[in-house]
């Protein structure tokens, strides 16, 4: 038996075509993984500076959680988009796909997408505050809060009615809280003429 050799154990072929690649593709790896090191770095960072921004505006929380999740999926689909076309993927054909998915998407929920876009408007322009007594279509009340779908309003009998965004983005809003005393429009202050 001392004339036999022991045979080596050989990889399996897949192990063996992985470890070619891997030692072919080494700076290739080593750069997606700085980009998955430097998109961690970066979505941390603009987690923590939206949170505080968004504090200082006295932003709901349901907002805040939205954005924050907007954020978040939107860094981590650059990375992702960078990482595969470090990796040889063709960057074009990923990005026809997402398109061609997000059109898809967008066409099934446009009326939410709709509400989301008009609550973010309202969110930054702030028409009207929370307080303000507003007079929307045929609906009227105290606004106690105006969230990214709907805006919530106290009518007068102490009903609470939520108004889609949409409808407030599109309609005539009457602020009665903004109404000022003084000259009505065409009518001038007694004086020299």
């Amino acid at each position: 038996m001392q004339g036999v050799p022991t045979p080596t154990p050989t990889p399996p072929p897949e192990l063996t075509n992985f470890q070619e690649w891997l030692l072919a593709q080494w700076p290739s790896v080593l750069s997606a993984l700085l980009v998955v090191l430097v998109t961690y770095i970066a979505l941390r960072i603009a987690k923590s500076w939206v949170v505080s921004a968004m504090r200082r505006a006295r932003i709901d929380t349901g907002t805040q959680i939205l954005v924050r999740r907007g954020l978040s999926i939107a860094i981590v689909v650059a990375g992702a988009l960078v990482i595969l076309g470090i990796l040889g993927v063709s960057p074009a054909g990923l990005v026809t796909i997402v398109g061609a998915v997000g059109l898809a998407f967008s066409l099934a929920i446009q009326d939410i997408l709709k509400n989301f876009f008009s609550g973010v408007y309202l969110l930054l322009e702030r028409p009207f505050r929370v307080g303000d007594t507003i007079k929307v279509k045929d609906q009227e009340g105290v606004v106690e809060n105006i969230g990214v779908r709907t805006t919530t309003l106290r009518t007068v009998h102490n009903v609470r009615v939520m108004v889609p965004n949409a409808m407030i983005f599109a309609e005539v809003v009457a602020n009665q809280s903004e109404a000022r005393e003084g000259p009505v429009l065409g009518n001038r202050p007694p004086g020299p003429a």
